[in-house]
């Protein structure tokens, strides 16, 4: 787990904030006692999850690929080489989504405005160490222009409709 207390402390916030707002249909699915935590969230996304990554084109259009995620801080992390069309989508409009799912088992979905962070840039180290030490090399030896993509969310919601089988 790459989070702190006060990391855990914002998520539950964010969840909290995205639930209060809910529309009615989202809330009759995602109801209170399917709900997970921050710190259930945190726990279950540990390494490597696979995300379903959103991002737009220059013509509004969707775009939505297959990425392994690492949760880190209380964020959705993925990773991309220089030439990928989503690093271009994101330069020019950073909306996104990551969703992990598990059939009906989980869902967690973050929606927000992606933060490019490149080989020299601040706070990149960490996120570099973190996915060296779950893939055993570093993501910037894995070709030319390797750029990670932090989800900074505006909303977050987690669901599972068994919860207790997502322990702390």
């Amino acid at each position: 787990m790459y989070e702190s207390e006060e990391d855990l402390r914002r998520l539950q916030e964010m969840l909290d904030r995205t639930f209060a707002r809910a529309n009615p249909h989202l809330a009759s699915i995602v109801s209170p006692e399917r709900r997970l935590t921050a710190r259930q969230v945190v726990t279950y996304l540990q390494g490597t999850k696979h995300v379903a990554f959103a991002t737009v084109n220059e013509r509004g259009q969707p775009r939505v690929a297959p990425l392994d995620g690492v949760f880190v801080r209380g964020r959705f992390t993925v990773s991309t080489g220089a030439r990928a069309a989503r690093l271009r989508h994101l330069r020019a409009n950073p909306a996104c989504s990551a969703v992990h799912m598990d059939g009906d088992r989980v869902g967690i979905a973050a929606h927000g405005r992606a933060q490019i962070l490149e080989e020299g840039d601040p706070g990149v180290d960490e996120l570099d160490r973190v996915w060296t030490e779950i893939y055993g090399s570093s993501p910037f030896s894995w070709g030319e222009g390797v750029a990670f993509m932090v989800v900074e969310p505006t909303s977050m919601w987690a669901y599972a409709f068994h919860p207790e089988e997502f322990p702390e």
